[in-house]
């Protein structure tokens, strides 16, 4: 399997700004702009992909801003309109900001349940942790959950597997340290096992992706 790895950032020049500001262009006025309005309206949402990982794991810059929705479907089109949003034509599940002369993307990548068991981001969301990024309080996964997330989409999506594998290993080599029994082969098979419900071939196709990128983390 071929894997896109990158060198280790011995300088510290990727890490995650510790005020949690964004690293993209025009992404600090798009995320606040959501952020402020949907926690008004009593929406709630978890930060995921690349974002996430910008904030949390190696600093750099991403495509869009990528949400889970939770208990809800879809964003109201007048609340987005007041926070300056407009939904990208033919992605309806894509809303555009303005900013910095440029036109950032905001989109919803899944919806989960705070109740219901079944599906890997409302797992995440149930054991999620919160963390202040561009000033304001907002949901996240926990760093083992958002490995498996990535996981989970390399496998399920060869076109994307080389991006999703590298952050895995961002995240290996970023929380080595602090994570680390949390990021172990046993632990993070346990959690697909216990808590995702994956078993069989499938758990065994995440593993072994997931032990190539454990041993391209440790060098």
């Amino acid at each position: 399997m071929d894997l896109l790895l990158h060198p280790a950032d011995d300088s510290g020049r990727a890490r995650p700004d510790r005020r949690g500001r964004l690293s993209t262009v025009g992404h600090r006025q798009a995320f606040r702009a959501f952020a402020r309005s949907a926690k008004r309206a009593g929406i709630r949402f978890m930060i995921i992909g690349g974002t996430f990982r910008d904030v949390a794991v190696r600093a750099g810059s991403t495509r869009d801003i990528d949400i889970v929705l939770i208990d809800r479907k879809d964003l109201d089109t007048a609340l987005m309109a007041g926070a300056g949003f407009t939904r990208a034509p033919r992605s309806p599940h894509v809303w555009r900001y303005d900013a910095e002369g440029r036109t950032v993307d905001l989109e919803i990548a899944a919806v989960a349940s705070s109740t219901e068991p079944e599906g890997p981001f409302s797992v995440a969301f149930r054991h999620a942790d919160t963390r202040v990024v561009e000033g304001i309080e907002v949901t996240v996964p926990r760093i083992e959950d958002f490995v498996i997330l990535k996981l989970l989409a390399a496998v399920a999506d060869r076109r994307r597997r080389a991006r999703d594998l590298a952050d895995v290993q961002s995240a290996l080599e970023a929380f080595a340290g602090r994570a680390g029994a949390r990021l172990s082969v046993p632990a993070v098979r346990a959690r697909l096992r216990d808590l995702y419900a994956l078993q069989g071939p499938r758990l065994k196709d995440v593993m072994a992706m997931f032990r190539l990128v454990a041993r391209s983390a440790r060098g």
